[in-house]
């Protein structure tokens, strides 16, 4: 990224650039205690909140040691308004209940969360991380290098069905089984041990009509792999059930995602709090017992045209955000809608 670049976008590191940092510091400007950045990263949306509110103290969770480093250095000028921890963001109730994590907010409550999801753009270009197509990169491709599962040990593991469906449900519906078998046998054969292995053999074996484009068609297959390896689903899944037990009346919580299946657990999860999931016939009143904890926020954002033209990566991104309310039953509400 240019100098230029960076101008245009003032919390963007070497690291990686925050994407819709601007409507990430309009969703929390409010608000006065902690806000629990769940995916810490480069540290650029935490620079963005502390910056632009003295009122906020950030508890910066992230699993991966390098993200840890970087971001302690940078923000270190925001003294006891930042504490980094190493965990993976599914553990937030265990991290709550660290001797640190309680006596650095003894006096500050919980008002916020904030989780940017998938990779960072240090993880895509760093050249031993094996998340992106670098030839010389190892099939690694975890957040968590204490993991021991790696992409490549991944990929000798699973069944070619279950990698299939991977597949198919990350969009290459039309390949998938096919991209599976071949990717299989190729592995068995130790024909694929790298990034940049993995990423030609894609690319010799799929029609040429697949291989014009922006795109490179071997993105929807790692981004599969990738998520599989770090459970980024199963990940997000334990957060969101932890979500109505951490963040009480008036605390806002924001989920950025760049993949349907993330974007999709999301909107699901807040469809429930802010709608109440009620079963019962719309034209009844609700017996399920069924209640709203949450408004919206922001329903789905996307990045502006501007912020795309400089990070061409945050295409894909969508933010959701609500903010937590005391408990209203559905029936109650649709007494005042009647």
């Amino acid at each position: 990224m240019s100098s230029t670049q960076f101008q245009d976008q003032p919390f963007s590191s070497s690291y990686h650039a925050p994407v819709m940092w601007r409507e990430v510091i309009e969703i929390f400007q409010d608000l006065r205690g902690v806000v629990v950045d769940g995916t810490l990263g480069g540290g650029g949306h935490s620079e963005a909140l502390l910056h632009s509110n003295n009122h906020i103290a950030i508890l910066g969770i992230d699993r991966d040691d390098e993200a840890i480093d970087f971001a302690s250095s940078r923000l270190s000028r925001f003294g006891n308004r930042f504490l980094p921890i190493r965990s993976a963001f599914s553990n937030l109730i265990e991290v709550l209940t660290l001797p640190v994590v309680q006596t650095w907010m003894s006096d500050k409550p919980i008002v916020g969360g904030l989780f940017d999801l998938g990779v960072s753009s240090h993880q895509l270009e760093a050249h031993n991380r094996g998340f992106s197509f670098h030839a010389r990169d190892s099939l690694d491709m975890r957040m968590d290098t204490d993991d021991t599962m790696t992409a490549l040990s991944f990929l000798e593991l699973v069944g070619e069905v279950e990698l299939a469906n991977m597949f198919r449900e990350n969009g290459e519906r039309k390949f998938g089984r096919f991209l599976a078998r071949k990717i299989k046998i190729a592995v068995a054969q130790r024909q694929i041990t790298s990034a940049g292995q993995l990423r030609e053999f894609i690319s010799s074996i799929l029609p040429k009509r697949m291989l014009v484009g922006k795109i490179d068609p071997a993105t929807k297959v790692f981004q599969a792999i990738r998520i599989a390896v770090n459970n980024e689903l199963g990940e997000l899944d334990s957060v969101l059930e932890s979500v109505p037990s951490i963040f009480h009346v008036g605390s806002k919580v924001c989920f950025i995602s760049y993949h349907s299946g993330e974007d999709e657990r999301v909107k699901r999860a807040f469809t429930t709090w802010t709608k109440g999931n009620c079963r019962c016939p719309a034209e009844l009143a609700c017996v399920c017992g069924a209640q709203v904890i949450a408004k919206t926020v922001v329903r789905m954002g996307r990045p502006k045209d501007d912020e795309m033209s400089v990070n061409p990566r945050s295409r894909s991104a969508k933010l959701r955000a609500i903010e937590m309310i005391d408990p209203v039953t559905v029936a109650v509400l649709r007494g005042r809608t009647q």
